[in-house]
């Protein structure tokens, strides 16, 4: 079964970066360009929550996926799988960690088969598992420009300290 972790460290507090991903609306501020995603609905809160989503590839190839949380540990971890969609099995988990106090370190872990057998573990070397790699360095480098920018405190000029 193919894996892919990444990891990146943002200067947030832990619990606003486990926030900002149990937040459907920000899956399409992070989600790269050439997927876009669509919330159809979604049912419950934390722990069993149920999303239902439309996601689209490349303007052209459209997927139905509906998934649950599975582990909801506010703020060190959270798993969904997705009950329906285009893979065979797709689960992806994120922990949360603070190697030290300004910084909060996100680890995504994602396990995932492709259906169609043989066809299928050759696309997912042709294309599939760089595309994942790709759209999870994307989800990182938005998710840290976003949070960043969010929690960014602005260093005080040096003239203007007697001025406070």
């Amino acid at each position: 079964m193919p894996i892919i972790e990444k990891s990146v460290n943002i200067a947030a507090p832990i619990e606003a970066v486990f926030d900002f991903h149990t937040d459907t609306k920000n899956l399409g501020l992070i989600s790269p360009p050439w997927m876009k995603s669509e919330l159809i609905r979604e049912t419950g809160e934390g722990l069993r929550k149920i999303i239902e989503m439309k996601v689209m590839q490349y303007n052209v190839f459209p997927s139905h996926w509906i998934v649950r949380i599975e582990e909801y540990d506010r703020p060190v971890r959270l798993a969904d799988l997705v009950l329906s969609g285009p893979m065979k099995y797709f689960k992806h988990t994120r922990t949360f960690s603070q190697p030290c106090a300004s910084l909060t370190e996100l680890k995504d872990h994602l396990e995932y088969e492709v259906p169609f057998g043989i066809i299928g573990k050759l696309a997912d070397k042709i294309s599939i598992h760089k595309m994942m790699e790709q759209m999870f360095e994307y989800r990182h480098k938005m998710t840290k420009e976003i949070l960043e920018e969010r929690f960014y405190i602005k260093e005080v000029p040096v003239g203007s300290v007697g001025s406070i």
